[in-house]
């Protein structure tokens, strides 16, 4: 997938969810709250390549810039944009002409994505409502050299991910500045690595797909409106994973937002 299909994947869905939001505020001659902010994130993921049959874990994190709206009622609409970085220590290429355990650490990435909530039913205190998410990461190039042959050789290697999250939300609503809530989400992680590799005379490529592992998961958070212009949010997930060796573990992810609303 080259640069521009990613950036298209990551806008043509913003605009699906942009265009209804704002047909119905113009209709309804509703006003409508700008917002902005900035949040740091962070989440462990277990992967799995080669047919399924191998893992290694994705230590990721990132800071996202988001802005959007928020229509009265508090459905609420965001494009998001950052930058991150990724840890894929782990991974192994035997297609090379010299196999390769990746170990070189981190490697940078662009973050795109939309995001979009809406309160679906309330009845006291509590409330129920929806969250979407999308996210594409476009990794850079990283480049480095491999000295324990006879010869040094030239890699370079550059990974690419997209992640779907959704599902409901409970939120209590009885206290004055803070608003508990609980989420159960669908999550979706996928991805390919690629890694080039020259030992002259011999170069060569591989291509790794990766799958995140894991599909259904929880996250508790707080938000905190200290004002009427400003919103703290921090949020704790979980999302257990069957291991390929058998028995159960756990990605685990967190994040911190700040948003002004002006």
């Amino acid at each position: 997938m080259t640069f521009k299909s990613r950036v298209l994947a990551v806008l043509l869905p913003g605009l699906g969810l942009f265009l209804p939001l704002a047909v119905l505020a113009q209709e309804n001659n509703r006003t409508y709250t700008l917002q902005a902010g900035f949040g740091l994130e962070y989440f462990s993921r277990s992967l799995v390549w080669d047919e399924k049959t191998k893992s290694s874990p994705l230590k990721a994190g990132f800071g996202l810039f988001r802005f959007g709206f928020e229509l009265p009622g508090g459905a609420g609409f965001a494009v998001l944009a950052g930058y991150g970085v990724n840890n894929w220590n782990g991974l192994v290429f035997r297609q090379l002409p010299f196999s390769i355990d990746y170990q070189a650490g981190t490697i940078g990435s662009i973050l795109l994505g939309t995001e979009i909530e809406a309160p679906v039913f309330k009845s006291g205190d509590w409330e129920i409502g929806a969250s979407g998410r999308f996210l594409v990461s476009i990794g850079t190039t990283k480049e480095w050299t491999l000295e324990d042959l006879n010869q040094t050789g030239a890699l370079d290697g550059r990974a690419d991910w997209m992640k779907i999250q959704a599902g409901p939300t409970l939120t209590y609503r009885g206290f004055e500045a803070f608003s508990p809530y609980l989420a159960v989400f669908y999550d979706r992680m996928w991805g390919t690595f690629t890694l080039n590799e020259t030992f002259e005379p011999l170069s060569g490529s591989e291509e790794k797909k990766i799958t995140g592992q894991g599909v259904i998961g929880g996250s508790f958070g707080m938000i905190y409106d200290p004002t009427t212009s400003l919103r703290i949010r921090a949020e704790g997930s979980l999302l257990p994973y069957k291991k390929l060796d058998g028995g159960l573990s756990f990605n685990v992810g967190g994040s911190l937002r700040v948003l002004l609303s002006f």
